[in-house]
């Protein structure tokens, strides 16, 4: 394939990524509007937000399986078509249970695009490419992620909540164009398509019960019976799930990827960074807009600052481990995170906006070079391409899951600490108190940069020293 084809199509699949990955976190500043002009309690509301990654997680796995045997960009651009379909019902939602429907749809069309893109990716362009090709996807994947909260402010500033959905019709149309008249032709797959259904049906009830027991605890409380029991079950559907794919002939997932040390790292290292991003997108629009009285507008543009340096950092980062290695460039990456995260576990509201932007842009710097993509794809073989890209996807939307109950379970239980007394919503009398569970929240998230910290120069010290042997 010619090298500006190549180029083409990296743009027509990072654009879906982009929008199926900003999709997760855009909503969340317009939830407080949804729930009023969907006339639903704002609990109930926040379902948008959480339906959408929940089903991502299931699904990612299945499709990336599926997309071994049938082709990566056949399911690729049939993904974009049906997220387009969802994002159009979206805009047009009257009522919580269409935009619930429509969401489901929209989920559905971007785990096929997510379970697929890196794939794609790695089968397009030559090796000794891959990782600036990845870096460049992943400045979109990331830019999606942390920008959601700062264009959905903007968006809400000048237009109604509905855009926020809209947007994505004409964008998804145009990568879908581009894909069709340049994506090359697959082969028809020779064999029948098998899937692991008892395999599967463990890890989806082992995702659906985890996920209940997490957003069910944030209401009631993590010790209450039915909320262990619910991880108990999620426990032994995992238990069942490993059982099944190590005593079958074609497993759903090939857990022999695992035991590959820089695949496994580098799964659990993107994981905990895509949990420490929602701390940000959760916390600091309530920063901004509530104890510092911006405007949604400001916000989304002091907010903007992040994905700015991230758009530079993702691309540079990607050529610079090309030639020294993706885990060394994302180990800098992770040291350069502690200082932004040590800035908002300590920042005061008298400190001025100027210590805030500093730490957001290094934050979009750190995030940037951080190449998850390229470690994980890298460190699969050929015949795991389609997997693992999956797998890579899944352990994005995990982390932005966890990261979503994390942070706001975190935010309320300090603020509730230091108010002496259970709370849930935003202390207005007491701003401070605010401040202390913001506080509170971050210092979990240094020390989950920390470990994916720990467990880089673990890995990187046994590869220096296996190839000087």
């Amino acid at each position: 394939m010619k090298q500006n084809s190549q180029w083409t199509l990296l743009l027509a699949t990072s654009m879906v990524s982009f929008m199926s990955t900003i999709d997760a976190s855009i909503v969340n500043i317009a939830v407080p509007q949804l729930s009023r002009d969907l006339h639903a309690p704002m609990n109930e509301a926040e379902w948008v937000v959480s339906v959408y990654l929940v089903l991502i997680c299931v699904l990612l796995i299945f499709f990336g399986k599926l997309s071994d045997q049938i082709g990566r960009i056949s399911i690729f651009q049939i993904g974009t078509l049906v997220f387009v379909a969802g994002s159009l019902g979206c805009g047009l939602s009257v009522n919580l249970p269409m935009m619930l429907g429509m969401r489901v749809i929209q989920a559905v069309g971007a785990s096929m695009t997510m379970a697929t893109n890196f794939g794609i990716i790695t089968q397009i362009f030559p090796s000794n490419r891959h990782g600036v090709a990845l870096g460049v996807n992943s400045s979109f994947v990331q830019v999606g992620n942390i920008m959601g909260p700062g264009l959905g402010g903007l968006i809400l500033a000048t237009l109604s909540w509905h855009f926020i959905f809209f947007i994505n019709v004409p964008i998804g149309l145009i990568a879908f164009a581009f894909g069709h008249k340049i994506f090359p032709k697959e082969e028809r797959p020779k064999q029948k398509i098998s899937m692991d259904y008892s395999g599967y049906l463990a890890y989806v009830l082992a995702i659906i019960s985890f996920f209940v027991a997490i957003y069910w605890g944030q209401e009631i409380g993590f010790v209450k019976t039915q909320i262990i029991g619910l991880f108990v079950i999620a426990a032994v559907c995992v238990a069942a799930f490993i059982l099944r794919e190590n005593h079958t002939d074609k497993p759903l997932l090939d857990l022999h990827i695992f035991k590959n040390a820089g695949f496994s790292i580098g799964v659990i290292s993107a994981m905990l960074v895509f949990a420490v991003s929602y701390f940000n997108n959760m916390i600091m629009p309530y920063y901004l807009q509530e104890t510092l009285k911006y405007s949604s507008a400001i916000a989304g543009l002091i907010l903007m600052s992040i994905p700015l340096l991230n758009i530079f950092s993702a691309p540079v980062g990607g050529m610079i481990g090309d030639h020294i290695g993706a885990e060394k460039v994302s180990l800098i990456a992770l040291v350069l995170f502690l200082i932004p995260e040590a800035i908002f576990m300590t920042i005061q509201p008298s400190w001025g906006i100027v210590w805030l932007i500093i730490g957001l842009m290094l934050y979009g710097l750190a995030n940037g070079a951080f190449q998850n993509n390229p470690m994980i794809m890298g460190n699969a073989g050929k015949q795991y391409q389609g997997i693992a890209g999956s797998i890579a996807a899944l352990a994005r939307n995990l982390g932005m899951s966890i990261g979503l109950s994390l942070s706001t379970s975190l935010l309320y239980f300090g603020i509730s600490q230091k108010a002496g007394r259970r709370i849930t919503t935003y202390p207005t009398q007491h701003p401070s108190w605010f401040v202390y569970g913001m506080h509170f929240s971050y210092r979990f998230a240094f020390a989950m940069i920390c470990i994916a910290l720990v467990l880089l120069i673990s890995l990187v010290w046994h590869k220096s020293r296996k190839e000087s042997l």
